[in-house]
C-alpha cells in the first residue's frame, strides 16, 4: 500500500468515525501497538535460501532470525597475536561467506535479519574445564566476536547490508543453552549473563549506536538443573518481588529489547505449571516485571521504551508428527496465540520454523512445527493451514454475553475489514471495523455463539473460526519428544 493511499484511508477514518459508528466501540484489550512477526529456521537460513527467505516476506513477516555460530566462524584456537574485535583481521581470518550469503538473502527479499550470537569455541568459556558450546564464555572475548559481527555488517562493507538487531545467546535460563545454572547450591545464571549481555552490548552499540540489543530469550519453564524464567528475570534485573516487583541492588542491565519464548504445553489459555513459568497465559506477569524494572531505573536502554519480543514460538503439527497438533486446531492456535501474546504487551513475535525437519518427530529430526510441510526440495513444500492463520490472524472469542473480536491484516495495512459469520444462505457482514495504522482491528460484537467467523481485507478472508471459547487441554509443544 502507499504511502498516499495510507494517507487518505486514515483520513477518511477520522471523517466517518466523527460522524457515525459502524460497529460499537472496540474493546478486546487496552493495548493499542503493531503486532510484527518474523521466522527462526536455523536448518534453512544458514547459508542462505533466497526462496525460503521469499516464503517468509510472503507470510507477511518482516524479520528473520539467523543463527550466528561463534564456534563455527572463530578459530579452533586462540591466536596469540590480532584483534578478534576487526572483522577482517587476517590471524583470526573468520569465516563470513555463508553468514553474508543469509544475511543478503534476507535484506533482498525485504527482511530485517536479526542475528542470534551463540556458541561458544572452547578456548572462551569462562571455566576451562567445560568443553561444552553451551558454557558460559568469557565477557571480554564475548564482547569482542559481538563487535566484529557488529562491524561486518556496519553497512561499509562492500556487498554487505547494514544489519540492526543483535541477540546475545539463546535460551540462558536453561543448562541445555546455558552453563552454569547453579554453583554451591546457588543460582548464578542470571547474574552471569547480565555480565555477557552487558559487555555484548557495549561492543554492539561501539560500532553504532543506533543498534539494537535483544535479550536471549527464555525457555518457558523450570526444568531439574535449571531456572524458571520469571525467577531468572528477577534476578538477572535485580529484582524482587511477584505481585508488586521492587529494585533490590544497584546493578543494571544493558539492553533494549526484552525477549521470551512462550512454547506452551496445549492451548494458548493454558498456564505454566509452577508460579514463575511463562506460558502464554503468563505474559502478563513478565509484562508487569518488565515495566516494573524499567520505571525503577534497572534497566539501561537508547529507547524511551523496552520492546517485548517473543523470538521463539511454536507447535509442532499431527502431520507428520502423530502426536502434534491437529492442523484446523493447530491454525486456530497460531492465530490466539498471536492475539494472546499482542494483549499481554508483545510487539514482535517469530515462529519457529518456516518448514518441518524430515520424518515424524523423532529424534534427531524432532521438529514439525513448520508452515510447510516438507517436500523433496524446498520448492515442492505444501502450506499448512496455520501459514495462512500467521499471516492473517483473526479471532472471534466469546467473552462474558459478547464475543472479542481481533484480528492484524495480512501486510499490517489500515483499511476496512468485513466482519462476517456464516449463514444458511451464505456469508452475511455483521460489521465493519478500520484496521488502524498497524493494521490491527478489534471490537466487542454480539455475535452467536458456536458459529463460524471470518475477516474479510481487499478481498482477502481469514481463516475460519469458530465462536466459541478455548478448551484448556494439554498438548506437548514439540510432539513426540
Amino acid at each position: 500500500m502507499t504511502a498516499l493511499r495510507r494517507t487518505l484511508l486514515l483520513a477518511l477514518f477520522c471523517l466517518v468515525a466523527g460522524t457515525a459508528a459502524l460497529a460499537p466501540a472496540a474493546s478486546a484489550g487496552t493495548r493499542a501497538g503493531p503486532l510484527e512477526t518474523g521466522i527462526f529456521d536455523p536448518d534453512v537460513f544458514y547459508p542462505g535460501s533466497p526462496l525460503a527467505f521469499d516464503r517468509v516476506r510472503e507470510a507477511g513477516a518482516h524479520y528473520a532470525r539467523i543463527w550466528v555460530s561463534w564456534r563455527g566462524l572463530a578459530p579452533d584456537h586462540m591466536p596469540s597475536s590480532g584483534d578478534p574485535s576487526d572483522p577482517e583481521d587476517p590471524v583470526w581470518d573468520y569465516h563470513w561467506a555463508s553468514l553474508d550469503q543469509a544475511v543478503t538473502d534476507a535484506v533482498d527479499a525485504g527482511l530485517e535479519p536479526v542475528l542470534l550470537i551463540f556458541a561458544t569455541p572452547r578456548w572462551a568459556a569462562q571455566v576451562s574445564a567445560c568443553k561444552s558450546d553451551v558454557c558460559a564464555p568469557d565477557p571480554a572475548e564475548y564482547a569482542d566476536f559481538a563487535h566484529a559481527v557488529a562491524a561486518r555488517y556496519d553497512g561499509r562493507t562492500d556487498g554487505v547490508p547494514r544489519v540492526r538487531y543483535f541477540q546475545a545467546w539463546n535460551e540462558a535460563n536453561i543448562h541445555p543453552f546455558f552453563l552454569p545454572q547453579f554453583a554451591g547450591g546457588q543460582t548464578v545464571s542470571p547474574e552471569i549473563y547480565r555480565s555477557m549481555l552487558n559487555f555484548f552490548s557495549g561492543a554492539v552499540k561501539d560500532v553504532n549506536p543506533g543498534n539494537l540489543v535483544i535479550t536471549s530469550g527464555l525457555a518457558p519453564l523450570k526444568r531439574p538443573g535449571s531456572v524458571a524464567p520469571l525467577e531468572f528475570m528477577r534476578q538477572m534485573l535485580c529484582m524482587h518481588g511477584r505481585r508488586h516487583p521492587r529494585r533490590v541492588c544497584p546493578a543494571e542491565a544493558r539492553f533494549d529489547i526484552w525477549s521470551t519464548h512462550p512454547y506452551t504445553p496445549g492451548s494458548p489459555v493454558r498456564h505454566g505449571y509452577g508460579p514463575d513459568d511463562t506460558t502464554i497465559a503468563d505474559l502478563p506477569k513478565m509484562t508487569r516485571l518488565l515495566r516494573a524494572a524499567e520505571r525503577q531505573g534497572a534497566i539501561r536502554t537508547d529507547l524511551d521504551r523496552v520492546p517485548f519480543w517473543v523470538t521463539e514460538f511454536s507447535w509442532d503439527t499431527k502431520g507428520p508428527d502423530p502426536e502434534g497438533v491437529p492442523l484446523w486446531r493447530h491454525a486456530r492456535w497460531t492465530a490466539e496465540a498471536l492475539y494472546r501474546m499482542w494483549r499481554a504487551g508483545v510487539s514482535n513475535v517469530f515462529w519457529f520454523q518456516l518448514r518441518d525437519q524430515p520424518g515424524d518427530g523423532a529424534p534427531p529430526d524432532i521438529f514439525q512445527s513448520g508452515l510447510y510441510f516438507r517436500g523433496d526440495t524446498l520448492a515442492d513444500d505444501r502450506p499448512k493451514p496455520a501459514l495462512h492463520a500467521f499471516h492473517f490472524p483473526f479471532v472471534a472469542l466469546p467473552e462474558g454475553t459478547a464475543v472479542q473480536v481481533w484480528g492484524r491484516t495480512p501486510d499490517s495495512e489500515p483499511g476496512w475489514v468485513r466482519i462476517q459469520v456464516r449463514t444458511l444462505f451464505g456469508w452475511e457482514t455483521k460489521s465493519t471495523l478500520f484496521a488502524d495504522r498497524f493494521g490491527i482491528f478489534r471490537s466487542t460484537l454480539r455475535l452467536r455463539r458456536g458459529g463460524v467467523a471470518r475477516a474479510v481485507y481487499e478481498g482477502r478472508r481469514s481463516t475460519n473460526f469458530w465462536i466459541k471459547p478455548t478448551r484448556n487441554v494439554f498438548q506437548r509443544p514439540f510432539g513426540r519428544l
